[in-house]
């Protein structure tokens, strides 16, 4: 927001047409005098110097110079406090996909520049939502949390390169993680109004080198965000375009020398946004499918949202002000007369106005370095405000009771809302002119929040300066220490303690923090070898109990053989009983046959019974 402390005089400026007024009138008073004594075309012969051109031009130095003092008289301003407030909107939280495959040229002038172009379209049309940056490649990165600041946002979004994540790839499930863990409150805080839509928007070519995304939007929608999917690229595909340290463009190649074609994968992307109850954009035109996007978003329920508005504002009064002297500075040293040759410029003014230039040189600098330092106050007031509502929670949890306990968390809440303002502005100072202490002061505020990844890569930033001292340096690689604990990155930690202690050997928490360092450091080796030693003797049980579940199973087969066998057996054994009994009947039979016969002296009908 733009303003002016004492608007009231900038009236004076009706001034100007009343002075160019009568400046003409003199000048033509002037003209009259000069032709009394001839026609004006021979003095000028006469009078090679005279010069109504230089007049002129002078005057209208002296104008631009009083419009400028008015000016600065005025103060403008523009906003830079913040103040907390109420409004109705959703939280929108823009995920970008940054690999390289992004820089095809199936879009002008290729895909990650029509994603700003959108992007950049959609964020002037919102009202009173909020908007967030999470940057992905093979890792997520969130650029710019979760605010109202649409001015921060659009600075973010026009600094988006493939330079903006070291490790290439492209992690969907990861970057969706990142957005969601960052949308959601954090545990202790206070929780925010559940009426208000959630949104991701996830812009990508839909090259996932992973295969969680459908899960990832899955866990993300039961939290109740919604994710919405653009997909930047064409199914015919295009060629990834690099180039080398002399400027020479080429193609990428892949192990084999072929040529690396990068395709829109809609159907992942479908299934991504499916997946969270949102929907799936193909941008044809980057601006239309935004617009788009924007329609979508619209329909979406709206809540209380706590803003983050302007309301102090910054003074700029030095800019008109530096005009001004300029402006005055030019017309003492241009002489009334009209300059010839540069060599007619005295000496003396000449290197007058060399100084000058290096001395205006120097401002814009330190306009420039005024500005970060500005930014970089205004974080620094704001981490202590946080720290002291820190410390009163830590007092309050300190007592006994539930509502003591409560009431500590909501001041929590209050302090992590501190940080991330704090986080906000240091980012601006950041952005505004690198300079060490933004990037480890920013690394301490994303410390107290939890972001230890992103915290450790400020830490390294800040300690790596050339301006930092040695001092600097040294809390930067004790708090680049503390940061890789946090990650449970216990050997990385130790060689940052080390470079802290080579810098302040006396330092007594770095050398603490170092024994600590290597003790969790040992106990983790030995619980990784106690896993390795529990992981061989249950391989060991499970073989033993394979073998010993082969075994049974061959004392059962063998068991059941010889059952076999034993039947087989028994039933050989009756078959021949049988046989035997039939055969003994037979006899029988045949017996009382011959002595029927030999007793009546005839045959007789023999019959039989089986």
């Amino acid at each position: 927001m733009f303003c002016f402390e004492r608007a009231y005089l900038l009236y004076a400026l009706l001034f100007v047409p009343v002075m160019v007024a009568g400046y003409i009138l003199l000048m033509a008073r002037d003209r009259k005098r000069w032709e009394r004594f001839g026609e004006l075309v021979l003095l000028d012969g006469l009078m090679p110097s005279r010069s109504f051109r230089m007049r002129h031009f002078k005057f209208s130095l002296y104008m631009l110079a009083y419009s400028c003092m008015v000016l600065a008289l005025a103060n403008p301003q523009v906003g830079s406090g913040v103040e907390k407030g109420k409004r109705q909107g959703v939280d929108l939280m823009f995920c970008v996909d940054v690999s390289n495959s992004m820089l095809a040229r199936d879009y002008s002038p290729n895909r990650l520049g029509a994603v700003r172009q959108g992007m950049l379209s959609l964020i002037d049309r919102l009202g009173g939502d909020r908007v967030g940056l999470v940057v992905f490649a093979g890792k997520s990165f969130v650029q710019l949390p979760i605010t109202s600041d649409y001015a921060a946002a659009k600075m973010f979004i026009s600094n988006i390169s493939t330079r903006s994540v070291s490790e290439q790839g492209t992690d969907l499930a990861g970057a969706i993680d990142r957005a969601a863990a960052s949308m959601l409150p954090a545990e202790g805080s206070a929780a925010t109004n559940s009426k208000v839509a959630k949104v991701i928007v996830l812009v990508s070519d839909g090259e996932d080198h992973a295969d969680d995304a459908v899960e990832m939007a899955k866990a993300a929608a039961s939290r109740g965000i919604r994710i919405y999917t653009v997909g930047i690229g064409s199914s015919q595909g295009e060629p990834i375009p690099v180039s080398d340290r002399n400027g020479v463009t080429t193609f990428k190649k892949d192990a084999e020398g072929n040529t690396v074609i990068t395709r829109l994968n809609e159907p992942l992307l479908k299934e991504v946004a499916a997946a969270a109850g949102g929907s799936y954009i193909h941008a044809t035109n980057a601006i239309v499918s935004f617009d788009r996007l924007y329609d979508s978003l619209q329909q979406l329920e709206r809540g209380d949202l706590e803003d983050v508005v302007y309301s102090r504002y910054r003074t700029l009064f030095y800019i008109p002000l530096i005009m001004a002297l300029i402006f005055l500075l030019l017309e003492v040293l241009l002489p009334n007369r009209r300059i010839v040759r540069w060599s007619e410029v005295s000496w003396l003014n000449r290197k007058i106005v060399g100084i000058f230039v290096l001395l205006l040189m120097t401002a814009g600098a330190q306009a420039q370095n005024r500005t970060t330092l500005q930014h970089l106050r205004q974080g620094n007031r704001t981490y202590q405000q946080a720290q002291k509502l820190e410390r009163q929670a830590d007092d309050i949890a300190a007592r006994r009771g539930d509502l003591k306990k409560k009431e500590a968390g909501e001041i929590r809440s209050q302090a992590e809302q501190k940080y991330k303002a704090a986080a906000l502005d240091y980012m601006k100072a950041d952005a505004a002119s690198p300079y060490y202490k933004s990037s480890y002061n920013l690394g301490n505020a994303l410390y107290k929040q939890g972001g230890y990844e992103e915290a450790a890569k400020n830490y390294e930033k800040a300690a790596s300066s050339d301006d930092a001292d040695a001092r600097t340096r040294a809390k930067a690689y004790h708090n680049l220490g503390n940061s890789l604990m946090g990650q449970k990155k216990y050997g990385e930690a130790m060689d940052a303690y080390k470079k802290a202690l080579k810098l302040d050997p006396k330092d007594m928490d770095t050398k603490y923090n170092y024994e600590y360092a290597r003790r969790k450091m040992l106990m983790q080796q030995q619980q990784q070898q106690q896993q390795q030693q529990n992981q061989q003797q249950n391989q060991q049980q499970q073989q033993n109990q394979q073998q010993q579940q082969q075994q049974q199973q061959q004392q059962q087969q063998q068991q059941q053989q010889k059952q076999q066998q034993q039947q087989q057996q028994q039933r050989q054994k009756d078959e021949q009983r049988q046989l035997e009994a039939l055969q003994q009947n037979e006899r029988r039979t045949q017996e009382k046959v011959k002595n029927a016969e030999a007793a009546q002296g005839r045959p007789v009908r023999q019959e039989k019974d089986w």
